[in-house]
């Protein structure tokens, strides 16, 4: 396990409507960083609203990392949320997660669309794990 450098208040934005995947990967987060600062969403309207929100409140950006899912209820997805952060807090780091690979993904995205940082559901306890610890590590 690669050793974190703490840093106070730093926070997670889990956007997911699935209860069940989001109570693993808040255990995978605390399991890296116990003084994690997590919030929650289900949809990507709920999540800009939040986003905005905090980052008046912070005047940075909202959140050290986002994890979202593709597919959720709503109007928008998590590559519309993804793109919006994309546009907005572009030093945010974001991960986005779906039970699609990786092909149908970039057939998802505009041909000149870079491809975010993507975990393909099912994934293992491990996997998510390092990534996410990665992400968190501080320079």
């Amino acid at each position: 396990m690669v050793e974190l450098k703490k840093r106070i208040g730093r926070s997670v934005f889990v956007v997911e409507d699935d209860l069940e995947l989001s109570t693993v990967i808040d255990r995978i987060l605390i399991s890296i960083d116990p003084t994690l600062h997590l919030e929650w969403a289900t949809t990507a309207e709920e999540a800009i609203a939040t986003l905005v929100k905090r980052s008046k409140e912070k005047n940075n950006n909202p959140y050290d990392l986002m994890i979202c899912d593709i597919f959720l209820e709503g109007a928008r997805n998590g590559l519309d949320l993804w793109k919006f952060c994309h546009t907005h807090y572009p030093s945010m780091k974001v991960v986005v997660i779906s039970g699609i690979d990786l092909e149908k993904l970039t057939e998802l995205l505009d041909s000149h669309e870079e491809v975010p940082l993507f975990l393909s559901k099912p994934f293992s306890v491990s996997d998510c794990s390092n990534l996410l610890e990665s992400l968190l590590v501080v320079p």
